[in-house]
């Protein structure tokens, strides 16, 4: 059953929302909801949670916009699991009465989304990757993150140290409004997916074939050679593909017009 809490727009994503304790096995994902329309989840990046999707409040005119607070993020008290994801967006649209919806996903949340629509899940509708990665035969990308690292200064406590080293990444470069964004969210990032990162996710090119939903991959025009590289990949097997004017890694954050208009033209 679904356990509905107070409003937090004020601290979260949209204004006028409504806020939900979905439990799933560990503890409970937060979906927050706002808008009228065809239904889309929205499953945010790494180190993110929701607040990340403020950029689509003018899509809850035309969509009900769901975003969710993923395992280990946010207010989330279920344990990171990237491998339970994929089936946590059914246990969501089910406590949510979805029959049918739309998946949206930026980065690690992008690859959760594969996952789950390559399960073929029965009330799908369209599915939207942004910056997604994916377990494919590509060279190493430059900027690969070291986790080993990132993961020995959040056992050693060093989150001021991990946060600063993650806001100075390619991967989140940006407007200064989108890194102070970017900041404090991740003045609550806490560090528990990496330092108990639970089983891990792979998605390859075999998954992708599974996936009969209508797709669409997208990158920012900006985003690294590695993530264009990959949605292009998506985009040769079969989704369609576009990049982002003016958008980074973080599209939905440093061009939110045109990632808006890109979802429109994908999900109508």
């Amino acid at each position: 059953m679904i356990q509905p809490a107070p409003s937090t727009a004020m601290d979260g994503a949209f204004a006028g929302s409504r806020l939900h304790r979905i439990p799933v096995p560990g503890g409970e994902l937060v979906a927050e909801v706002a808008g009228q329309g065809p239904a889309i989840i929205l499953l945010h990046g790494w180190m993110l949670d929701r607040r990340q999707w403020r950029g689509l409040r003018p899509l809850a005119s035309r969509f009900t916009l769901i975003a969710l607070d993923r395992r280990g993020c946010g207010d989330a008290t279920a344990p990171p699991d990237l491998a339970e994801e994929p089936a946590d967006i059914s246990r969501v649209a089910t406590a949510l009465g979805l029959g049918r919806y739309h998946l949206v996903g930026l980065s690690q949340g992008g690859k959760v989304a594969l996952a789950h629509a390559a399960q073929r899940p029965a009330g799908l509708d369209r599915l939207v990757v942004i910056g997604a990665p994916i377990d494919a035969d590509l060279p190493a990308p430059p900027d690969a993150l070291p986790l080993a690292h990132m993961a020995d200064l959040a056992r050693a406590g060093r989150m001021a140290d991990l946060r600063a080293f993650w806001l100075a990444h390619p991967l989140t470069a940006g407007r200064p409004e989108v890194r102070a964004a970017m900041a404090t969210m991740l003045a609550r990032y806490d560090g528990r997916d990496l330092v108990a990162p639970g089983r891990p996710l792979r998605v390859t090119l075999s998954d992708i074939a599974r996936i009969t939903a209508p797709a669409t991959a997208l990158a920012g025009a900006d985003d690294t050679p590695w993530r264009r590289a990959v949605a292009a990949m998506l985009g040769r097997a079969g989704f369609a593909h576009a990049l982002v004017p003016g958008g980074g890694h973080l599209a939905p954050m440093d061009a939110a017009e045109a990632t808006n208009a890109a979802l429109i033209a994908a999900l109508t």
